[in-house]
C-alpha cells in the first residue's frame, strides 16, 4: 500500500499568479498539480450550462449530475466535455465566486479535492501534491506541515490578470479586470464560510517585486530549510 502523498497548500487571492507558481513548483518537486479554483470554475460552467446566470438563486440540484475528471496532462473534463479557455473568463470566475460562498458547493469541492489527493498514490507515481486555492491551508488540508500564502499589491495583480486574459479575450480592459478583482476580493474576504486569509502557520510571500523563478526558489528554499531542520531535530 502506498502512503498518503505529501500536500503543499498554496493559497492567495486572484491574479497573484498562484497557478503559475504551483505548476512550476509541482514540476520541480515531481509532484501532482491541482487547482481548487479550477474545480469551482468547472461547477460554475456546469451551472451556467444548466441555465444559471448568477442573477437568480442557484438551484443546486443541478449539481446532482455534475461529474469531473482532472487529467494532470491536460484540461479538466466536465460531464464528458473537455473544458477550454472559456473556463478562465471573468464571467465564469464571477459565477464561481458566487457559488463558492454556498456551504453545499464548498462541501462538494472540498470532498472532491480530498478524494483526488487520496487517489493519487493508487493511480499515479507522484509522491506529493501542490494544491492551490484560497482555503487549502485553513480548511481543506489544515494538517499540512508546509503552507504558503502568495500575495501582491492590487495593481500588480490586476496587471498580471489582464495580461493573462487579453490574448483570449481581446475586448477585455484592465479597468474591467481590476473591478472584477476587487469584487472577488470583497466576496472572498467577507464571506462567513472559509474566508480568504492565511493559515496561522502559513509562510506569506509578497510577489509584487518578484518574478516566477524568484517565487519558486523562495518556496523551495523554505521547504529545504524545513527538511534540514526536521532531520536535525
Amino acid at each position: 500500500m502506498k502512503k498518503q502523498p505529501a500536500v503543499i497548500p498554496l493559497d492567495g487571492p486572484g491574479g497573484v499568479g498562484k497557478s503559475s507558481v504551483a505548476r512550476e513548483l509541482a514540476d520541480r518537486l515531481g509532484y501532482y498539480f491541482l487547482s481548487s479554483g479550477m474545480i469551482y470554475r468547472c461547477m460554475a460552467w456546469h451551472m451556467r450550462d444548466r441555465g444559471w446566470d448568477g442573477r437568480m438563486p442557484a438551484d443546486l440540484t443541478a449539481l446532482d449530475d455534475f461529474s469531473l475528471r482532472i487529467l494532470h496532462e491536460g484540461a479538466p473534463v466536465v460531464n464528458g466535455k473537455t473544458m477550454g479557455a472559456d473556463l478562465k473568463s471573468e464571467a465564469i470566475s464571477a459565477l464561481a465566486s458566487r457559488l463558492s460562498v454556498l456551504p453545499r458547493v464548498r462541501e462538494l469541492s472540498n470532498g472532491l479535492q480530498r478524494e483526488l489527493v487520496e487517489s493519487i498514490p493508487q493511480t499515479t507515481d507522484y509522491s506529493g501534491v501542490v494544491l492551490e486555492g484560497r482555503d487549502i491551508g485553513t480548511v481543506v488540508f489544515p494538517e499540512a506541515p508546509h503552507k504558503f500564502f502568495i500575495t501582491a499589491t492590487e495593481a500588480v495583480r490586476a496587471d498580471r490578470r489582464y495580461l493573462e486574459l487579453k490574448s483570449a479575450q481581446p475586448e477585455i480592459t484592465r479597468e474591467s479586470v481590476l473591478a472584477a478583482l476587487r469584487e472577488r476580493d470583497r466576496r472572498d474576504s467577507t464571506r462567513e464560510l472559509a474566508p480568504l486569509k492565511p493559515a496561522a502557520d502559513a509562510i506569506i510571500i509578497d510577489t509584487s517585486e518578484m518574478d516566477l523563478e524568484q517565487v519558486v526558489q523562495t518556496i523551495l528554499a523554505r521547504l529545504n530549510a524545513s527538511t534540514v531542520a526536521a532531520a536535525g531535530a
